[in-house]
């Protein structure tokens, strides 16, 4: 046999097969997300979380593992190399040894187009323990991963993961390419039956382990949970990769046939295709309900938004312009000096946000309240604070202004509005009047600690000074 006829027989008949049928299940689902607007957003916050996380997981290793290098553990790196010669992997990917609290593990992986081994401690100790060819099996199994592209393949097939049972009749079919793969480019089936079994009973027993009694097992266990562990799993029990290394290589000394698992998975298929389809049929309606209702909500704000919500008082439009001759006409006439905008503004609002002086005596000399709050919890005495106008805040103190004042939503009082400012003749001129700093609001904060956060020195001075 050539080496190209070789190579080809190298994949697992059912490897192509069932990547097909988890494409197409993936294709089909990613369509029926993309239906959606919200769909969209579902899938691409999937993959930004996955991404993260897988992120995270690689940044630990590469922080923690050992790295094999020409200094670091040189024999098993050279090793690794001659293997990617072998397999034709131009660009030989990172091998990193990773504690593993003794269990018997590695795995490939991949991230943004950089390649990796992980092997952990646990089954790299086989190298101390002269099994040079067994942990060459382990390494070279995870480097067929790379190249028949394995990792690549698996965003595309992600959405076919979430159904049970599916995807994994792919994953366990590479799982048998690679072991051919392995024990075929190490050159010692011996070694790799071997390495199978160190999976399954550990590095110190596996030379004690009945082969031939250990292969027969898988057919002595029968029964329901026993079938779908093997239906859910993504490897294939550990004997029937040993029986299939050997079937492939013919090998004349395997005298143990291992029956095929009973042809239930072709029930289980369809059941679960029909399940996950419902489930998705039933998202993909349920999301377009969700997106009709926020946009329909979203609609009719807008709506409400763009209606008028009344017309503005004639006399909060004199006191934007500035205009006292038409307020002090209108307080003649008794007209209310609390009346409010659309968003709870009075004259006196409006007067103290234009720093108009001459409006603001007015309006208090005609019983104006410093301490009404607006919509948003503002009142006229804070909102001077707040603009840093510190002769704002005396003239308003003085007509009843209250200086510790906290408004109901978070409890914010002047003398924190004026650290917002950064304005320190504003918050100096508080703390004479006798505005109290130890006030805390909703999140339990003082002004200093604000102050502190913003980074004004001479406003966090005078607080010092003040506490």
């Amino acid at each position: 046999m050539n080496q190209e006829i070789q190579l080809k027989a190298l994949v697992h008949k059912n490897e192509n097969k069932y990547f097909w049928l988890v494409l197409v299940i993936s294709l089909l689902t990613y369509i029926g997300f993309v239906m959606s607007i919200v769909g969209i957003f579902i899938i691409v916050g999937l993959f930004a979380l996955s991404l993260f996380l897988h992120a995270l997981s690689i940044g630990y290793i590469r922080m923690n593992a050992v790295k094999l290098t020409e200094r670091q553990f040189p024999d098993v790196y050279e090793q690794t190399k001659e293997l990617c010669e072998k397999m034709g992997i131009s660009s030989v990917p990172d091998v990193y040894v990773m504690e593993s609290a003794g269990a018997l593990n590695a795995f490939a992986t991949r991230f943004f187009g950089k390649n990796m081994v992980v092997v952990y401690s646990e089954i790299f100790e086989l190298t101390t323990r002269g099994a040079k060819d067994e942990l060459a099996f382990v390494i070279a199994h995870e480097l067929a991963h790379i190249k028949r592209n394995h990792l690549s393949k698996m965003l595309f097939i992600l959405p076919a993961m979430w159904i049970p049972g599916i995807a994994e009749l792919y994953l366990r079919a590479c799982e048998y390419t690679c072991d051919r793969y392995a024990a075929y480019y190490i050159g010692n089936r011996e070694a790799a039956k071997n390495s199978l079994t160190i999976l399954a009973v550990g590095k110190a027993l596996y030379q004690r382990v009945d082969r031939t009694e250990y292969l027969d097992q898988v057919n002595q266990e029968k029964g329901f949970f026993v079938w779908l562990s093997e239906v859910l799993s993504t490897h294939p029990p550990l004997p029937k990769r040993i029986y299939e290394i050997a079937l492939f290589f013919d090998e004349p000394e395997q005298t143990v046939i291992v029956k095929k698992t009973r042809k239930l998975v072709w029930l289980w298929i369809p059941a679960a295709l029909l399940t996950f389809g419902l489930i998705v049929a039933g998202s993909v309606y349920g999301i377009e309900k969700l997106s009709d209702f926020a946009f329909s909500d979203e609609y009719e704000e807008v709506e409400e938004s763009e209606t008028p919500a009344g017309d503005i008082p004639p006399v909060i439009e004199a006191a934007v312009k500035g205009d006292t001759a038409k307020v002090s006409a209108f307080i003649q006439k008794g007209g209310d000096v609390h009346i409010t905008d659309n968003q709870g503004y009075t004259p006196l609002h409006w007067a103290v946000l234009d720093s108009n002086k001459e409006m603001v005596d007015l309006l208090l000399k005609a019983g104006a309240d410093p301490n009404e709050e607006d919509d948003y919890g503002m009142t006229p005495f804070t909102a001077a604070a707040q603009q840093g106008n510190a002769e704002m805040v005396e003239r308003l103190a003085k007509a009843g202004g209250e200086l510790n004042y906290q408004s109901a939503d978070d409890e914010t009082t002047p003398l924190l509005y004026a650290v917002f400012s950064e304005d320190a003749a504003t918050v100096e001129t508080l703390l004479k009047l006798g505005a109290d700093p130890e006030y805390r609001d909703s999140e339990n904060m003082t002004v200093l600690m604000y102050a502190i956060e913003s980074g004004d020195r001479d406003i966090i001075a005078l607080l010092k000074k003040a506490s």
